[in-house]
């Protein structure tokens, strides 16, 4: 079942009740649950009137999720996400996918547009489905498939290298429905710009996404300070 529709609002009707992750999700993304904070899973057996199993398959999730660490000394805590880390990283991201976009207007084949024709409607129906993984790593397939166009494999390489560095907050980022909303609307935009063969919007739209996800996820943090 979908946990968002297409304008990022919930369906207004469930045919069964939330899932432990999902309220899991929800108190961590609402703030109830704090960075850092320990999750005991006795404590939240308890506290939701469980077993141990489903607590620990929840938990499990919301890590792959990136809103939750588990280690084999400390257990599993809430992520913590630094304000300072994400400000440089994307900063980088913005300077460096915007000029790949650039020039992968300028060298794009129809073949790898056709690819990314591809990869946009297999975001479509993840998003539509709800599967924030599926969406999460088809996304990544289609912002290397832009930057793999612009014939610089060392610039390529700086780039992957830095997605790889904002993993953990591109992965809050699609745990939050207000900002996973937009990047289907977006990367359609990037992709008319390519076909287009429009350098200048290729650009403008790849630095502005990322500046939105950026802001997004800012002020989400900053939230806990």
């Amino acid at each position: 079942m979908a946990e968002f529709s297409p304008d990022g609002s919930r369906p207004a009707h469930h045919s069964e009740p939330p899932s432990l992750a999902h309220r899991l999700r929800h108190l961590i993304l609402s703030h109830q649950l704090r960075p850092g904070e320990r999750l005991v899973q006795s404590d939240l057996a308890t506290q939701f009137g469980v077993s141990r199993t489903p607590v620990r398959e929840a938990l499990h999730r919301l890590a792959s999720d990136g809103l939750v660490t588990i280690s084999p000394r400390k257990g599993a805590t809430v992520a913590k996400f630094l304000l300072s880390d994400l400000e440089e990283i994307y900063s980088v991201r913005i300077a460096l996918e915007g000029y790949a976009a650039y020039l992968a207007a300028q060298h794009v084949t129809d073949a790898e547009l056709r690819k990314l024709d591809q990869l946009l409607a297999e975001m479509e129906q993840a998003f539509q489905d709800g599967d924030r993984a599926r969406l999460l790593d088809v996304n990544r397939k289609f912002d290397t498939g832009i930057y793999a166009a612009s014939r610089q494999p060392r610039l390529c390489d700086l780039i992957v290298k830095h997605i790889e560095l904002a993993d953990l907050y591109r992965r809050l980022y699609f745990s939050l429905d207000n900002l996973a909303a937009h990047t289907v609307a977006e990367h359609r935009e990037i992709l008319a710009a390519l076909k287009r063969r429009d350098p200048e919007e290729a650009e403008r739209l790849s630095r502005l996404a990322l500046e939105k996800t950026a802001a997004g996820l800012m002020e989400f943090i900053a939230a806990d300070d």
